[in-house]
């Protein structure tokens, strides 16, 4: 029995790797390296962001903790959750310095998510072929 299911987990987890290196050949012809700035979010958002609008500084707009805007050509992070008044409040904000990339492009971001999407559910069956590979040894 244990033997059926570390087969069809290897036949999975061998499926998922050639979609993960689909994707990931999808992201480097695309450019879509840095489309998600951070991570396990997306621009601060658990699903990313299909519309500039959605990462871009706007007055009365409200903002969460760590989310992510494009303002003056870079990467700026929430500090606090607020909503801003008519004017940008630098106070509010904590230049994001992991990288200087600062281009908001959704094809991009959901390329490079997708492709981290599935990298990180083609490491569930190969934990799982870990753990079950206890059993039969």
């Amino acid at each position: 029995m244990i033997k059926r299911v570390l087969l069809r987990l290897a036949q999975i987890e061998l499926v998922l790797l050639l979609l993960v290196v689909m994707a990931g050949s999808i992201v480097r012809m695309t450019g879509s390296g840095m489309g998600c700035p951070d991570w396990p979010k997306c621009f601060g958002y658990l699903i990313p962001p299909t519309q500039e609008s959605q990462v871009l500084w706007a007055p009365e707009k409200e903002f969460a903790k760590g989310q992510m805007i494009v303002y003056e050509e870079s990467l700026w992070t929430a500090k606090k959750d607020f909503t801003a008044g008519d004017s940008y409040n630098p106070d509010h904000w904590e230049k994001y310095t992991r990288h200087d990339y600062a281009i908001f492009n959704p094809f991009h971001t959901w390329v490079e998510y997708i492709n981290r999407l599935l990298g990180a559910l083609a490491g569930v069956p190969m934990v799982l072929m870990f753990v079950l590979s206890f059993f039969i040894w």
